[in-house]
C-alpha cells in the first residue's frame, strides 16, 4: 500500500549533504545500510542505495496494528490483498484464477500482511491454507510486526491451522518484533481456548521464556482480560508465577487493574498476591486502572478503598488525568481526580499536560472540559508543540476551531522553528479535515508563506504527500515554489525523487517550478528523476523534464 512519508523523515539523496551529516540524519529515521563516506565509488554506490530505499520507503510506510488498522488498510489493486476476497472464502479454483491474471500471491501490502494472513484472518480452510504455503509462502514467513503465520492462527483460535502450519515446521521458539511469542501473543488478543495453549506447549513454546520488551508475560497480559481466572489459573498451572512481575516490578495486581473488573481484583487480592505501590516507578494499580478501557467510579473507588492514592504521579510525572485524557470523556471521573488533588496543569517529564494529551487525540469533550481548566491554553511541551500544534496534526477540524477560539495561537512556532502548516501536513495519508483546518488557521491570520525552520514552503510539505489534490490546493498559497531548503533542494527536486506521479512533476512545472534549478552537487530535477524506480517502474517517459 502506497503511505507518504513526513517531508523532513525523507531520506535526502547523499550527494545533496555532507556525507557524515546525512549519515547520522539517515541512521536517526531508523536506516542504517553501511554507508561509508571515504571515497567517490562509495558515493556513487551510496547514491543508487538511496534512491532505492527512497523507493521503499515511499511506497511501504507502515502502520500500526489494530483490528481498526486492519479495516481502514486502501483497497489494493491485487486482489490477494483485499480482506473482502479473502472473507468470501475462494475456492482454490478461483485463486489460481486470480494468478493467472498476473496478481503475486506471496506480495504483502504496506502494513506487511500478505495473502495468507488474510486468508487465516477470513478463517478459510486449511486446504487453502496449505495451497498458499505451497505457492511460496514459507510457514516461517515473517508479516506484521515480524508475527508468522501461527501466532495470526492461535490467537483466532484456528487450532487445525495451527497444527498444519507446526507440522510443516513452524517454529514456536520465534519472537515478534514486541518480543511477544506465539503464546503470550494470543493471550494478549484475548483468545482463552486452552487447546490451543496445550497444543503449543506440547510441541514445543516455552511459556516461561515468552515475555515481551517489558517483561509481560501471559499472566499478566490474561489478568488485564480477564472475565475470570480460569485462564489465570491455566497459565499458573502451567508454570507462570502468580507473584511474577515486569521489568519494571508491576505484577498481576496491576496488569488486572488496567482491565477494570473489580471482581477479578477481589480475587487476586484474597490470594494474597501484593496490590501495593510500585516504589520503583511510583505506579499504582489506580495509574494503571486509568490507563484501561474499562474504567469507572466504582473501580478507582474500590482501589482507593484498599489503601491506594488517587493523587498518583510516576516518576515520569504522569498522573492519571494525562492517561485519562487521551481516550475518557467521562468528566465524572475528571472531577474525581481534581477533587482526590491531581492538578490537571501537572506537567510530566515530556511537557505534557492533559490539555496537550487530550487535544492530541480525543474528541472534543475531552479538550473542552481540559482547555477550561488550563492555566496557559498555549502550554508547549518539551519540542515546542502546543495543544492547537497537535489537534492541527492529528485532531479533527472541530477541536483546531475550538482551541483557536479559546484563544491559542496560530502563529506559535515549535523548538525546531516549525511553524502549524508542518503540522497540518505531518499526518502519515492524507491529513484529517485537511480543509476544515486550512480555513481555521486561514481565517485567523495564519500565513502561508512563511517557511519552517529548515527554510522549507508549503511547496516542499505538499510534495511530501504525494497527493495532487494537497498540491492544486498548496497553489493558492503564493509561496515560492523554487525556494531552497537548507539542503538546497526546492520541492521539485524531492518530487523528482519520490514521486511515482508524472502529474505531480507536470503540475509544478506549470506553476513556475524551475527546471535549470540544481542541487548543490549541480543535479537537475531530471537527473534525479531519471534515478526514480518508481518513475522507471511506471515507465513514465522523462522528456518533458529535460
Amino acid at each position: 500500500m502506497p503511505k507518504s512519508i513526513p517531508y523532513r523523515s525523507i531520506p535526502v539523496y547523499l550527494g545533496l549533504l555532507h556525507c557524515h551529516k546525512f549519515k547520522d540524519r539517515y541512521r536517526n529515521h531508523g536506516f542504517d545500510n553501511g554507508f561509508r563516506c571515504s571515497n567517490t565509488q562509495n558515493h556513487k554506490k551510496m547514491k543508487t542505495t538511496i534512491f532505492k530505499t527512497i523507493a521503499l520507503v515511499v511506497a511501504t510506510g507502515l502502520i500500526g496494528f489494530s483490528a481498526t488498522a486492519q479495516r481502514i488498510m486502501e483497497k489494493s489493486s491485487n486482489p490477494f490483498l483485499n480482506r473482502d476476497y479473502w472473507e468470501s472464502l475462494p475456492t482454490i479454483d478461483d485463486i489460481k484464477s486470480v494468478q493467472k491474471e498476473g496478481h503475486s500471491i506471496t506480495a504483502a501490502n504496506g502494513g506487511g500482511f500478505d495473502a495468507t494472513t488474510f486468508a487465516i484472518f477470513g478463517n478459510n480452510p486449511v486446504s487453502t491454507i496449505a495451497y498458499l504455503v505451497s505457492q511460496g509462502n514459507d510457514v516461517n514467513k515473517r508479516t506484521h510486526d515480524s508475527r508468522t503465520y501461527v501466532f495470526w492462527a492461535a490467537s483466532r483460535g484456528n487450532l487445525d491451522i495451527v497444527k498444519f502450519l507446526v507440522e510443516k515446521g513452524a517454529k514456536l521458539d520465534m519472537a515478534d518484533s514486541h518480543g511477544w511469542g506465539p503464546i503470550s501473543f494470543s493471550a494478549a488478543s484475548g483468545q482463552t481456548d486452552t487447546d490451543i495453549y496445550d497444543y503449543l506447549i506440547d510441541k514445543g513454546a516455552d511459556i516461561q521464556k515468552e515475555q515481551d520488551h517489558h517483561g509481560n508475560n501471559a499472566l499478566h497480559v490474561a489478568a488485564s482480560r480477564a472475565k475470570d481466572l480460569k485462564l489465570v489459573d491455566y497459565f499458573i498451572h502451567k508454570g507462570l508465577d502468580i507473584n511474577s512481575t515486569d521489568h519494571q516490578g508491576n505484577g498481576i495486581f496491576h496488569y488486572a487493574a488496567q482491565g477494570g473488573n473489580i471482581e477479578i481484583l477481589k480475587q487476586l487480592k484474597e490470594r494474597g498476591v501484593s496490590t501495593a505501590k510500585n516504589d520503583a516507578t511510583a505506579e499504582n494499580a489506580i495509574f494503571f486502572a486509568s490507563k484501561g478501557r474499562e474504567s469507572s467510579l466504582a473501580l478507582y473507588k474500590y482501589l482507593e478503598s484498599i489503601g491506594l492514592s488517587a493523587k498518583v504521579k510516576t516518576k515520569k510525572g504522569v498522573t492519571p488525568l494525562h492517561n485519562l485524557a487521551s481516550s475518557s470523556i467521562d468528566t465524572k471521573i475528571f472531577d474525581y481526580f481534581i477533587q482526590k488533588g491531581v492538578d490537571p496543569n501537572t506537567v510530566d517529564n515530556e511537557g505534557n499536560t492533559a490539555l496537550l494529551t487530550a487535544a492530541a487525540r480525543n474528541k472534543i469533550e475531552a479538550v473542552k472540559y481540559f482547555a477550561d481548566k488550563a492555566d496557559n491554553i498555549d502550554h508547549a511541551d518539551k519540542d515546542g508543540r502546543t495543544a492547537l500544534a497537535v489537534a492541527v496534526q492529528s485532531n479533527s477540524g472541530e477541536v483546531v476551531s475550538y482551541l483557536i477560539s479559546k484563544g491559542a495561537d496560530v502563529n506559535i512556532k515549535d523548538s525546531k522553528g516549525n511553524n502549524l502548516a508542518s503540522y497540518l501536513f505531518a499526518s502519515r495519508g492524507i491529513p484529517r479535515d485537511f480543509d476544515a483546518k486550512l480555513a481555521s488557521l486561514k481565517n485567523n491570520g495564519f500565513d502561508f508563506k512563511q517557511l519552517q525552520g529548515d527554510n522549507s514552503s508549503v511547496w516542499h510539505l505538499a510534495v511530501s504527500k504525494n497527493n495532487l489534490g494537497l498540491l492544486k490546493k498548496v497553489s493558492a498559497f503564493g509561496a515560492d515554489v523554487n525556494g531552497k531548503d537548507t539542503n538546497g533542494n526546492t520541492p521539485l527536486h524531492y518530487a523528482a525523487m519520490t514521486t511515482d506521479n508524472a502529474d505531480i512533476l507536470r503540475y509544478l512545472i506549470n506553476n513556475g517550478a524551475d527546471l535549470q534549478s540544481t542541487t548543490e552537487f549541480g543535479e537537475t530535477a531530471y537527473d534525479l528523476a531519471s534515478e526514480n524506480e518508481l518513475l522507471a517502474k511506471n515507465k513514465v517517459d522523462l522528456k518533458f523534464l529535460n
